[in-house]
């Protein structure tokens, strides 16, 4: 039994890698590929970059350790930990450090991952909307065990207590050619801000703010990096609990902001205000109260043109909170040079849970391969039935990886989980200089971003995709 066990998932790993496959639905808790723990307890929310990094063959992911089960007897006594997970890639071993200990239990204090020419890796972190710190640290040279001690930079702003205008959350990091380490995060107006190292991350000093949300909003952003000098982003114009959301992008260069097609703007601010907000950028996708979108993903191709994935929410018209999200869509879009063309491309099931109705399992591109694409839903992603499964007669969220061969027009869909008994959610790719994928993801319960989760940070290794 247990050699033709071996020979089913051989068979299966081949049939991933080249044709549709069909899942037995007697296959309980299905995985493509050996499925790989990393932690057994923690969570990320998307708004923050790079969540997970390859490094000298070394998978490094962040999470937030929530407090398990929710008595007091089963209740983790290391909840709110920052944690960091290493599994060495060609030794298949995994060890796991606490970054910052007992810090919030909130999954949006995610540290962002920047790799720096020393050998070493910048962590950067803050809370949610509790304080106007961002928290660093640095790893040793070559060794994403050991951390050196927390270093904080304080940002503008004079706000107390939770969700105040000016505190900070989210974390973009990237550096330029030029050597300088940008940050991009939410903080003065809870509107997009930034700040800038010129050392590799020793001294920051804040750079100012990008876009402001008037009226009340707060715009969302997705970032992208060119590799060079520019950096494109994807924003809304707030939350979409608030707002019936249209997706927009621009582009920052040598100090300008841009619309799609290289058009200037304006100058990006230095100040702590700035004239402009999303919707003086271009307009992707036009929402309304039937097609309310939210962002999840933004990566560019070798042109330098960015392709994005965004979630629509179909059935929020005229329904209070908690009373839609039955029904959302997977779009994705690009730009071809002159114009952006989008195109609904899965089924995103149901909301994840009541409250946050447009809030799915979401999607993700393949780094080195943006004709792939990885998402969460609880929907069969082409005709949209519940996917209800063997393991427990439950619905359940299952990942699907998605090829296009027409530019995201169409797509084709394999099962990487399925008869899953429990949910697998917010799969992220990490860029790998290898033809494999290392593919990362949350397995386990998830009810909000507040530390009510029961989430393992689990990977796999999956082939190459056969030509």
């Amino acid at each position: 039994m247990k050699r033709r066990h071996a020979l089913n998932l051989i068979l299966a790993a081949l049939a991933l890698a080249s044709a549709p496959m069909t899942v037995s639905a007697q296959e309980a808790n299905y995985v493509a590929g050996k499925l790989i723990e990393l932690n057994d307890n923690g969570a990320w929310s998307w708004f923050m970059d790079e969540r997970a990094i390859v490094q000298d063959g070394k998978l490094i992911v962040g999470s937030i350790r929530a407090v398990g089960k929710f008595d007091s007897k089963t209740r983790d006594p290391n909840a709110g930990n920052v944690e960091v997970s290493v599994y060495d890639i060609a030794k298949g071993t995994s060890k796991k450090i606490v970054l910052h200990p007992g810090f919030e239990q909130d999954d949006h204090n995610n540290p962002a991952f920047l790799a720096l020419p020393n050998k070493r890796i910048l962590a950067m972190y803050s809370k949610h909307g509790q304080e106007t710190k961002i928290y660093y640290r640095f790893s040793e040279p070559d060794n994403p065990l050991v951390w050196g001690e927390a270093h904080e930079f304080v940002t503008p702003g004079t706000s107390k207590g939770p969700f105040k205008a000016d505190n900070a959350t989210y974390n973009n990091l990237f550096r330029l050619s030029s050597g300088r380490v940008v940050n991009y995060f939410r903080g003065v107006g809870l509107d997009p801000n930034y700040m800038f190292s010129d050392d590799d991350g020793q001294t920051w000093k804040y750079g100012g703010r990008l876009l402001q949300g008037k009226g009340g909003y707060s715009p969302y952003m997705r970032y992208a990096f060119d590799g060079k000098d520019t950096i494109h982003f994807i924003a809304t114009e707030d939350h979409p609990r608030n707002y019936a959301n249209s997706v927009y992008h621009g582009f920052m260069r040598n100090g300008q902001l841009h619309f799609s097609d290289g058009k200037v703007l304006g100058p990006v601010s230095t100040t702590t205000d700035t004239p402009f907000s999303s919707w003086d950028l271009t307009k992707i996708f036009a929402g309304d109260a039937d097609n309310v979108s939210w962002i999840d993903d933004v990566k560019l191709d070798d042109h330098g043109y960015p392709h994005i994935l965004f979630s629509v929410k179909k059935d929020g018209k005229g329904l209070g909170k908690g009373k839609g999200g039955m029904d959302i869509r997977f779009h994705h879009g690009h730009w071809n040079g002159s114009a952006w063309e989008t195109h609904e491309m899965a089924y995103a099931g149901t909301r994840l849970y009541s409250g946050e109705d447009d809030y799915t399992g979401l999607a993700s591109f393949d780094r080195n391969q943006l004709n792939v694409v990885y998402l969460s839903t609880d929907a069969d992603p082409v005709t949209g039935k519940p996917l209800i499964s063997s393991a427990d007669m439950r619905r359940h969220h299952e990942i699907f990886r998605g090829t296009t061969a027409e530019a995201g027009k169409t797509w084709r869909w394999q099962p990487i989980t399925a008869n899953s008994s429990m949910d697998n959610l917010r799969p992220i790719v990490p860029q790998w200089q290898d033809p494999r994928t290392a593919l990362v993801w949350m397995r386990g319960s998830y009810q909000n971003n507040r530390g009510e989760w029961t989430t393992a940070v689990v990977a796999t290794i999956l082939p190459p995709i056969s030509k």
